[in-house]
């Protein structure tokens, strides 16, 4: 592969790596690869490129799962595995968009990493199924499809049927409290809600799903679909609670990604990279902090949301970190059955972080927030872009409001065409 020869002739690589599972997954397997082959390099896990990544020209960069929203700014001593997109091209990016191939589910940027590290060594394809799972690409059909698929198969990771939330290992209280994918509406976040509720049916709460016998995740499974179709939940949502898990000995593949996820979003993102590649995943306490974070926020986030025009959208301000705000905009889309983009705001020191989120049916529809994103941000001299249905950007501090107007603009015309 063209890619594989470029990085070949080098004496030093950057990478560079979103400050997600994904990112991060993708840059051991090119760190490892890389050092396997004898190359020297330095890992960077970041938020969003910056102009000083972008300006570097004697640095060869390797960028990994953030670049396509860039493409006309980096320099040629560069390559891209990023599964975003993009209207623009590079000519030594590797984005499955060009390839007609869909980003959002059928290969996340740590597969791409890991296609063009296959060229070069043997990396770990199992680190590439914890950065899909961890980019939620399972989340659309209950199940990895495409190229993840096919690494997959080359992984360690072993596929079951089972109920689709992580911590099966774990108290069930604890298990249907933190789930989110799919949400529990009334126990996500509310310990002695999800204990009244296994009290009711004379489930023991501190015994795990695993030690649970059929007959009672029977009931437990019949219990919480009851609540979902009662909340309004579609019936595709619903059907998606139980199916494909993915375990790598013996553990759940959204748990070692959940992991990677908050250490990424907390500023462990280079340590994460050295616990993927020592294969030693310790972090349960930034695990809990990170769990009791979200309830909070997610609490808050209840609190603020308003309604505009065609959107939701709330403001997190400085009381919720910029990193995890999009992950918010995605839980209330999901908890609250909402069926408009949601649309989220959190300062940093960069200005303001801007993350959208929006329901499948609308993507059926034709609305890509990628685009919305990019136009909308650009316009007030920023800079955005991401996927279909998930995309983030960072904007002027003040602009929000005109922001909101651009981007309802840009949904509605989307929309309506």
């Amino acid at each position: 592969m063209e890619l594989a020869n470029i990085i070949a002739k080098q004496d030093f690589v950057r990478i560079v790596a979103h400050c997600d599972a994904d990112g991060i997954t993708g840059a051991a397997i090119a760190k490892k690869t890389l050092d396997e082959i004898g190359i020297k390099n330095e890992v960077k896990i970041v938020r969003y490129i910056n102009s000083d990544f972008v300006k570097e020209t004697d640095k060869f960069t390797w960028f990994i799962d953030l670049g396509n929203g860039h493409l006309s700014k980096i320099n040629s001593n560069a390559i891209i595995t990023d599964h975003h997109y993009s209207m623009n091209e590079h000519p030594a990016s590797l984005n499955p968009f060009s390839f007609g191939m869909d980003g959002e589910v059928e290969v996340s940027a740590s597969g791409l990493a890991y296609l063009v590290a296959s060229f070069l060594a043997s990396p770990d394809a199992s680190l590439a199924i914890i950065g899909a799972i961890g980019d939620l690409q399972d989340l659309r059909y209950g199940k990895l499809v495409g190229i993840n698929r096919e690494i997959l198969k080359k992984s360690k990771v072993e596929v079951k049927k089972d109920i689709r939330i992580y911590g099966r290992d774990k108290p069930l209280y604890k298990m249907l409290a933190y789930a989110s994918h799919p949400f529990i509406p009334g126990i996500f976040g509310r310990i002695r809600n999800a204990i009244g509720f296994l009290r009711r049916m004379g489930i023991d709460y501190k015994k795990s799903w695993r030690d649970c016998s059929k007959e009672e995740k029977r009931r437990i499974l019949s219990e919480i679909i009851k609540i979902m179709v009662h909340e309004g939940f579609s019936y595709e949502y619903i059907t998606k609670i139980f199916g494909e898990v993915y375990e790598i000995d013996g553990k759940d593949a959204r748990e070692y990604a959940t992991l990677l996820n908050s250490m990424g979003k907390y500023g462990q993102g280079e340590r994460a990279v050295e616990m993927c590649i020592e294969g030693k995943f310790d972090g349960e306490k930034i695990l809990q902090e990170h769990r009791k974070r979200i309830c909070k926020y997610m609490e808050f986030a209840k609190r603020r949301i308003d309604e505009y025009k065609s959107i939701y959208y709330f403001h997190g301000g400085n009381l919720i970190i910029d990193t995890v705000v999009g992950t918010i905009a995605g839980m209330l889309l999901r908890e609250d059955n909402i069926a408009s983009p949601v649309v989220a705001f959190a300062e940093n020191e960069e200005g303001v972080k801007v993350s959208a989120r929006a329901p499948h049916p609308l993507i059926e529809k034709g609305l890509n927030l990628s685009i919305a994103m990019k136009n909308a941000t650009e316009k007030l001299g920023g800079q955005g872009g991401g996927h279909r249905a998930a995309a983030g950007g960072i904007i002027p501090k003040g602009m929000e409001e005109r922001f909101l107007e651009i981007f309802d603009a840009e949904v509605r015309n989307q929309l309506t065409r």
